[in-house]
């Protein structure tokens, strides 16, 4: 058996990390763990599965779950980091996957591996490197175990998980092996067993008793049967149906065939008309090119036409005036000689 499959396993729990595509961050700043966090929130209620444990990495995340019956894993992750990629490829303006194709998945015993998935988790930052102190993560469930889950010291990326009734579980359980102060327990864990946990959860797909991974491996063996029956009885039914299927392909490739027909009568029809305007465009242009060389002739014409006839004109009032001026030098002559006139008659008398 070298993969998991996807199903419900009663009485376990699943431990669950994912890496982002080619080890890429999938949470850049504190508003995009706060947004994975209330998605998480949001399909915990919808589906009711437990949440025993996480923690946010930059690249990659940690997930403690329990199930209901009738709820896979695949059904929380598939809504959950689906909706978170819509969201992050969205603000970042990305295409493509953010996480890898298929998330890590591990089939533990409740009984003997939940404080221990609880404390791996717990500690992966400070192991990492990330923080100096195992509280000082804060995208993390670490702090609902030592403050309790409504503090108001509580980091706000955290504030809205409801995991009332999974620390309730857990500290009773402590409770049980004499445990009071769960920071101090973190602290004590030697830190090669939680390195040898890593290694088998890097390996391994069961955790837990003998009698568990025998039930567990039972389960999975059936499980398989199961679908393998079921594609049997659907290639019984595909051959029954063969020659209808063959009917129907070759009528969608006549469709298909039909349909490129037209798209290609579409084109040289559209080429055609293209071609058509281009030329009529071309005849309406030098149309009006020769009609405004013709106005533009005419108007040269008229313009030339007006000026002789102002050249006249002036001519006409350039002689009405020298006849003017004629005129009124005799009428000035014959006002002098009148007086003289007027003289030589009185000595006469």
């Amino acid at each position: 058996m070298t993969k998991m499959p996807r199903m419900h396993i009663a009485g376990a729990v699943f431990y669950v990390t994912s890496r982002g595509d080619n080890n890429e961050n999938i949470f850049k700043d504190e508003t995009d763990y706060s947004a994975y966090l209330e998605l998480l929130n949001k399909y915990k209620e919808q589906y009711g599965f437990k949440l025993f444990s996480f923690c946010l990495m930059p690249n990659h995340l940690h997930l403690l779950l329990e199930l209901k019956e009738n709820l896979t894993v695949s059904q929380i992750t598939h809504d959950l980091h689906s909706n978170y990629t819509k969201y992050f490829n969205s603000k970042y303006a990305r295409k493509g996957h953010l996480f890898q194709e298929r998330y890590k998945m591990v089939i533990a015993e409740k009984e003997t591996q939940l404080l221990w998935l609880a404390a791996y988790i717990h500690l992966n930052p400070y192991a990492s490197g990330l923080v100096n102190k195992i509280g000082e993560y804060r995208y993390s469930s670490y702090l609902y175990y030592v403050k309790g889950c409504t503090t108001d010291q509580e980091p706000r990326t955290t504030v809205g998980i409801k995991m009332e009734e999974e620390v309730k579980e857990m500290r009773s359980r402590l409770s049980e092996l004499g445990i009071a102060d769960y920071a101090s327990y973190l602290e004590k864990i030697p830190r090669a067993q939680m390195e040898a946990l890593g290694k088998d959860l890097g390996k391994k797909l069961i955790l837990g008793s003998a009698d568990f991974m025998a039930q567990v491996e039972k389960f999975i063996e059936q499980a398989e049967q199961a679908a393998a029956n079921s594609s049997g009885g659907a290639k019984a039914i595909f051959s029954g149906r063969h020659k209808f299927l063959h009917t129907s392909l070759a009528v969608v490739v006549i469709l298909a065939l039909f349909n490129l027909y037209l798209f290609a009568s579409s084109l040289v029809l559209k080429r055609n008309f293209q071609k058509q305007l281009t030329l009529k465009n071309s005849e309406l242009t030098a149309r009006l090119q020769e009609e405004r060389k013709e106005v533009v002739k005419d108007l040269e014409e008229k313009h030339a036409a007006d000026m002789v006839s102002y050249q006249a004109m002036a001519k006409r009032m350039e002689l009405e005036k020298q006849k003017a001026a004629e005129l009124e030098q005799e009428v000035q002559k014959l006002k002098e000689q009148a007086p003289k006139a007027k003289t030589v008659k009185g000595a006469q008398k």
